[in-house]
């Protein structure tokens, strides 16, 4: 114990915390032997600008069209960082992305962002391909439509969150990122979930550790028990399907309120240390949280066997969302 108090301080200056269309899971094997190998679209992209896009924590966007038969669409591409690898490693650690790469190209569903292939020439691995979403981020989008979204607006984002979990669990795939920046909405307002299962991946690469990462802006939406130090030195935390829950937590509350979790805090560390000491985001006075949600949410932030489950929170969400649009449509 003393050991992580004492990493803690060194490396930060704080203490640490001791339903849409879609394939069933069964079809997911099915399509294994049609889906062997990752769709190499080199050659077929083409950058709109020199520059990245936007530049994450641990991984670049660029905005780019892709050729395809004829058709010009519009891509994200995204690029890993990486430290300075020998040979044999860069060819461990890309097989190890193509892999996880795979699973994501068979997932199908209308909340999940589709992968379109993958690409060289942008970094030392193979970029991925997905598609472009104008309305950006859930962050981004709650900061420039939130004024204009309605309660039912608001719980149909949930819902399509909620769906596109619950579909990720049912295919035994944990997200291990859900953020606000993992949120895509595209141009008629649905949402989408994104960079599903690379949560671990970005950190082995780039050589850091799963809470350093979290310090590049994460750390609102991550679970606690993700943020506790590894006994044996070398030892990367495993984000979970109940560790997803908590972040669905956080999300909830972000688009309820439209601030991220925590914003009574500036700094990152700040809220590092309000994690240690057990502390939850506070409920804010306005825009008020109701009573039912307010708990619902604690739910998701509970202990870890303590949280419900995607199935249970996607219930619950589309309850709700089944309610308001009743009490809409009812005569007064």
């Amino acid at each position: 114990m003393l050991q992580t108090f004492q990493f803690w301080v060194t490396s930060f200056g704080v203490s640490p915390i001791s339903s849409p269309q879609s394939i069933p899971h069964s079809n997911l094997n099915d399509q294994r032997n049609q889906m062997d190998s990752l769709p190499d679209l080199t050659g077929q992209i083409n950058r709109t600008s020199p520059y990245a896009t936007s530049f994450g924590g641990l991984s670049d966007i660029w905005r780019c069209t892709w050729n395809k038969s004829g058709s010009i669409v519009a891509v994200a591409v995204k690029s890993i960082r990486s430290q300075a690898l020998d040979e044999d490693d860069a060819k461990k650690k890309s097989r190890r992305l193509r892999r996880e790469l795979k699973v994501w190209l068979r997932l199908r569903h209308d909340n999940i962002v589709p992968l379109y292939g993958t690409v060289s020439g942008f970094g030392q691995f193979v970029a991925l391909v997905c598609p472009w979403y104008d309305n950006g981020s859930l962050s981004s989008y709650l900061e420039s439509r939130g004024e204009t979204l309605s309660i039912i607006d608001r719980f149909q984002l949930l819902s399509d969150i909620s769906a596109g979990l619950q579909y990720l669990h049912s295919c035994s795939v944990v997200h291990g990122d859900l953020t606000g920046s993992n949120v895509l909405i595209s141009s008629d307002g649905r949402a989408h979930l994104s960079d599903f299962g690379l949560s671990v991946i970005v950190v082995e690469f780039a050589g850091t550790s799963y809470f350093t990462s979290a310090l590049n802006g994460t750390v609102r939406w991550i679970a606690p028990e993700l943020l506790a130090i590894p006994e044996e030195e070398g030892a990367i935390t495993i984000p979970t399907s109940n560790s997803d829950i908590y972040s669905f937590g956080c999300i909830f509350f972000q688009v309820l309120t439209g601030k991220a979790p925590y914003s009574e805090f500036k700094r990152d560390a700040q809220v590092v240390v309000a994690i240690s000491l057990g502390t939850k985001p506070l409920r804010p006075e306005f825009p008020t949280i109701i009573d039912r949600h307010w708990s619902f949410i604690l739910n998701c932030w509970s202990i870890e066997d303590c949280r419900p489950s995607s199935q249970q929170v996607d219930e619950y969400i589309k309850g709700q969302l089944h309610l308001l649009q009743h009490d809409t449509s009812s005569p007064d």
